[in-house]
């Protein structure tokens, strides 16, 4: 019977509800607004998870005369950073180093911080003069 009875005094409020008698018209535009805004947050929330879970990759090479540590494809946690260092070998220098095909001088290492996305690195390297 106490069922019965919750369940009718609810029919009666929603019903009130709707038509405007308690004051609360906008009952049921609320809730799809909560409800809409729930999915909103669901959908965030699965976007950053699966943003994070999936590490970029960074692509390291050099060419003959040195050497890029880590070389080959390195993956790279989501708003990570690793460093790449760069060494020519006796008889060279270091001539440039490119991230992202754009130069960034002739330096020993580079540091990527904040990864969001995939990037490249490449040391280039020149015979010392004699």
């Amino acid at each position: 019977m106490k069922i019965l009875t919750g369940l009718l005094v609810a029919l009666l409020v929603c019903t009130l509800a709707g038509i405007g008698v308690l004051g609360c018209n906008t009952f049921r535009g609320a809730g799809k607004d909560i409800q809409r805004g729930g999915r909103a947050i669901e959908k965030a929330a699965n976007d950053t998870q699966n943003e994070s879970a999936r590490p970029n990759t960074i692509t390291a090479w050099a060419e003959p005369g040195g050497w890029i540590s880590p070389s080959g494809s390195t993956p790279v946690s989501h708003r990570s950073g690793r460093t790449f260092v760069v060494r020519a070998f006796r008889g060279y220098h270091v001539a440039d180093v490119l991230v992202d095909g754009k130069s960034v001088g002739a330096v020993s290492r580079h540091t990527f911080n904040n990864v969001t996305a995939d990037h490249t690195i490449s040391a280039l390297f020149t015979v010392n003069p004699s």
